[in-house]
């Protein structure tokens, strides 16, 4: 039996990968399945840049608005949700820029242990402090690798946790051949920040205010953009410094998802360059998935 395939499509946030996705896959009347950690939350939708709703009319999507933003999400639940995508009569394009989700796909796990919700639930109400003790004990090598600002982050460390002490291992093979976005670091830099800003004009604050009386999970709660709107709303940040410091964080994670890419995948590099308009990078990634074709799905 054959084992299915898709193309694949990665980058940093606000590199513009998902219009060029929805473009591509119009075109060719496939899926897309969005390998986006926080586009899994129902009810987070400007934060997180989902596709609209007109989008989701036009092409089929997979992997959006999997789980309510009060309950605890893993990958091997996404990869449970995607599963539809594989038993369609074309690739679909998997398109995003949380690289452990592309990972899942290229290179397989050996085994999904299963959620331990009791676990999860006693990390939640550790300290800061107590996180990163427990990570540098049980899982030294990850907590090395860790950036400062992610060492600072409960819900980084909680992941940390449950990925070391759940033994997780990639399945031995050849790495699938990716294409990826890549834009110059100021120019990124400025994208990112009027990306934040049409998110408040588009109603951040209002779609904040909806959630904040829910019991959200720690990762909803601390999802970059949210925690900060929620902050807002609590007189704890002006609506400027909320939004400066989502742009701090949106640039931090680009700067991870950038270095996760290089060194984790075999990736093909687009430069997108200041006049680029989405026809031409969609004609740049058509020309590159034509060379190096589909990859294989390890799920």
């Amino acid at each position: 039996m054959h084992k299915p395939t898709a193309f694949f499509l990665v980058g940093p946030t606000a590199s513009g990968k998902s219009a060029v996705a929805h473009l591509l896959a119009a075109k060719w009347g496939c899926s897309v399945v969005s390998a986006d950690s926080m586009n899994v939350y129902q009810g987070m939708d400007i934060g997180t840049a989902k596709p609209t709703l007109t989008e989701r009319k036009q092409v089929v999507y997979h992997g959006l608005d999997v789980v309510g933003p009060t309950e605890a999400f893993h990958v091997a639940a996404w990869v449970q949700a995607i599963q539809p995508a594989w038993s369609e009569a074309s690739p679909p394009l998997v398109c995003g820029g949380t690289g452990l989700y592309v990972k899942c796909l290229t290179e397989g796990l050996n085994s999904f242990a299963p959620e331990d919700r009791a676990q999860r639930s006693v990390w939640e109400m550790q300290s800061l402090e107590t996180l990163q003790v427990e990570a540098e004990q049980h899982v030294p090598e990850g907590y090395a690798a860790l950036t400062a600002d992610d060492r600072q982050n409960p819900r980084r460390l909680i992941r940390l946790l449950e990925r070391g002490g759940n033994g997780v291992q990639w399945e031995e093979g050849l790495r699938v051949k990716l294409v990826g976005l890549q834009i110059e670091r100021k120019r990124l830099h400025q994208r990112i920040q009027d990306r934040v800003e049409q998110m408040y004009a588009a109603g951040l604050l209002d779609e904040a205010a909806s959630l904040n009386s829910l019991d959200l999970s720690l990762t909803a709660r601390q999802a970059i953009g949210y925690a900060e709107a929620m902050a807002c709303l609590a007189g704890d940040y002006t609506q400027a410094e909320a939004v400066e410091r989502t742009v701090i964080r949106t640039r931090q994670l680009a700067k991870r998802q950038m270095t996760w890419f290089r060194n984790q995948m075999d990736v093909e590099w687009i430069e997108v360059e200041a006049d680029t308009t989405v026809a031409k990078v969609a004609d740049a990634v058509e020309a590159a998935w034509a060379r190096i074709g589909a990859g294989e799905v390890q799920c």
